[in-house]
């Protein structure tokens, strides 16, 4: 379903697939090849959405802009992702940044102003909290997300055949 908020609209790239029982709402721009599945939520009502090229979000993920309080004053944060990237199964995308040719893990967490940097794995239910850095081509796991080990250069060449997968999956589905 989409959802015009606050006078945006969703950009959906033509090329691109939304799930009819995802929901995109307000200012979220999807690239070429991508995909949003079952259940997932992409809400931009604070602020915007940017999901590149081969993005996968997958069943029951949400992703969300944020929003944080200092005193009396409110922050709100865009959700920017990647090209090439793997939003898993019932992931928590608000508010953070996360680089090309990534994967979040199912059921992880990333955080308001968190950044998952170029080349790197979130691990099932890891929870990068707010503000905090994932270094580039990193696997991180647990709670709080710590670094496991360096991605091999195989894995990291194997995010972005993973991606194209899904997007000549979603290319069937449309």
């Amino acid at each position: 379903m989409l959802v015009e908020f606050g006078g945006k609209r969703p950009r959906i790239h033509k090329t691109a697939f939304v799930h009819p029982t995802a929901t995109v709402i307000g200012d979220v721009t999807i690239g070429e090849h991508s995909s949003i599945w079952p259940g997932a939520v992409a809400r931009a009502d604070f602020e915007s959405i940017r999901i590149g090229r081969y993005t996968c979000i997958q069943d029951n993920a949400v992703v969300h802009s944020g929003d944080y309080y200092e005193g009396k004053k409110t922050r709100y944060l865009p959700v920017k992702i990647g090209n090439y990237v793997i939003v898993g199964h019932n992931a928590l995308l608000h508010g953070c940044t996360v680089e090309d040719n990534c994967i979040v893990g199912g059921g992880s967490i990333v955080f308001n102003g968190a950044k998952v940097r170029k080349g790197s794995l979130v691990g099932l239910g890891a929870v990068v909290p707010h503000d905090v850095e994932v270094p580039p081509q990193t696997i991180v796991v647990g709670i709080p997300a710590r670094p496991l080990r360096a991605l091999t250069d195989e894995e990291f060449k194997n995010i972005q055949m993973q991606a194209e997968n899904y997007a000549k999956l979603a290319k069937k589905y449309r």
